[in-house]
């Protein structure tokens, strides 16, 4: 499906800015009692949906017509990443170390979690042309998650704040599997590699399905020519 309706396409990204920035008010709203609202933006949660917020803020605002498929498919992988890795390992872990009957924090959480992921591979499949990706594509995707690992390193190195840890310990760093200090450098690395190969594997799926979904367009247009 590809919708070439520029009112269209603009209605649902006003939506998603407007979700998307309730998302990331009600997770600031839920945590700056604890007085730690300043740690969000170490948190690879946040800072993606911020990332997505500029993105669309700045496709709704040029109107632009046609968008890089490679920016595009880093985006999209990007927040895929953070439904993925929240709905698998982490759901559930996180709200046990807050206040669970928050409607603030249950209310943050989904939108941030599941609604924003949701809405921005929506956009893919209803408002992007299909068929753009390129092989070497989903390797090039790693950038971002690999910038945000070179950030959790190098922050657990030259920062004194805590996170509050999982279990209510305090950790140098904002996810228990990242934890260095508690599971030990090759395990983390591990872990990483094995998220790494998640990603790509997930990178060439979408990059197949784009393909496919690419020349079933063509062949819709000579059907209809």
């Amino acid at each position: 499906m590809y919708i070439r309706n520029m009112y269209l396409k603009q209605i649902y990204r006003l939506l998603f800015l407007f979700l998307c920035e309730a998302g990331i008010v009600l997770q600031y709203a839920a945590v700056s009692k604890s007085g730690n609202a300043a740690m969000l933006t170490c948190y690879y949660t946040i800072l993606s949906n911020i990332l997505c917020f500029v993105y669309f803020a700045v496709l709704v605002v040029a109107q632009r017509k046609k968008e890089n498929p490679l920016v595009k498919g880093s985006i999209t992988m990007c927040i895929a990443v953070t439904g993925l890795v929240y709905h698998f390992m982490l759901n559930g872990v996180m709200e046990a170390n807050a206040d669970q009957t928050s409607p603030v924090l249950l209310a943050g959480n989904l939108l941030v979690h599941y609604v924003v992921p949701v809405m921005v591979v929506l956009d893919y499949f209803l408002f992007f042309p299909k068929g753009q990706y390129k092989s070497l594509y989903p390797i090039a995707w790693l950038v971002l998650p690999y910038l945000y690992f070179g950030f959790v390193l190098l922050r657990a190195e030259i920062s004194d704040n805590l996170f509050s840890g999982f279990g209510g310990a305090k950790s140098r760093y904002p996810y228990p599997f990242l934890d260095v200090d508690l599971y030990g450098w090759d395990k983390v690395l591990l872990i990483v590699l094995g998220i790494t190969v998640a990603f790509l594997a997930l990178g060439y799926i979408a990059y197949v399905l784009d393909r496919l979904l690419g020349k079933n367009l063509q062949k819709s247009r000579k059907r209809r020519d």
